[in-house]
C-alpha cells in the first residue's frame, strides 16, 4: 500500500501520489497519507473508534468523498488517527473503514499539518493495466 508525498506540485498544499493493486489498497493507501499528514501515526493511541461509510456513482467521487470525511473528522471530532481499515464494494461503489486514534493532544502527539480539504486541484484517480493510482492536493 503504497503513498509517496510529492513536493513539486503544490508548494503551499501538501500532495501526494497513492497506488494500490485493487480499490481496496488504493483507499486504504490514500487514507494512511491523509492520517500521516495530520500526525505520526506512531504517537497516536488507539482509543477511539469512528465509522466512516460512503456511498458515490464513481470511484474518483467516492475516493474524495472518503478522503473528506477523514478530515471532517479530525475537525468536528478534533481526533487525530493512528490507523484504518477500508472495505471498499466495487459493485455497490460503497466504501466502509474503520478509523482508530485519539483526540488532539499537542503534548503527546507528533501533529503536522491542519488539513483543511481536499482538493479538486490535480485531483486524478486512474486504472492502467492492473494497478490504481491518486494524485491528491490536501489544502492546508
Amino acid at each position: 500500500m503504497p503513498f509517496k508525498f510529492v513536493e513539486d506540485i503544490a508548494i503551499a498544499d501538501v500532495a501526494f501520489e497513492a497506488t494500490g493493486k485493487d480499490l481496496n489498497e488504493l483507499f486504504q493507501s490514500a487514507a494512511q497519507a491523509v492520517i500521516e499528514s495530520l500526525a505520526n501515526p506512531k504517537t497516536v493511541k488507539a482509543v477511539i473508534v469512528k465509522k466512516i461509510k460512503k456511498k458515490e456513482k464513481t470511484v474518483d467521487k467516492l475516493l474524495f468523498e472518503f478522503l473528506e470525511e477523514i478530515v471532517y473528522l479530525k475537525d468536528k471530532d478534533a481526533i487525530v488517527f493512528t490507523d484504518v481499515k477500508v472495505n471498499v464494494d466495487e459493485k455497490k461503489m460503497e466504501v466502509t473503514a474503520m478509523l482508530t486514534g485519539d483526540a488532539i493532544k499537542p503534548e503527546e502527539q507528533e501533529l503536522h499539518q491542519d488539513v483543511k480539504a481536499v482538493t479538486m486541484h490535480y485531483y486524478l484517480v486512474e486504472k492502467k493495466k492492473d494497478k490504481w493510482k491518486t494524485v491528491v492536493v490536501l489544502d492546508i
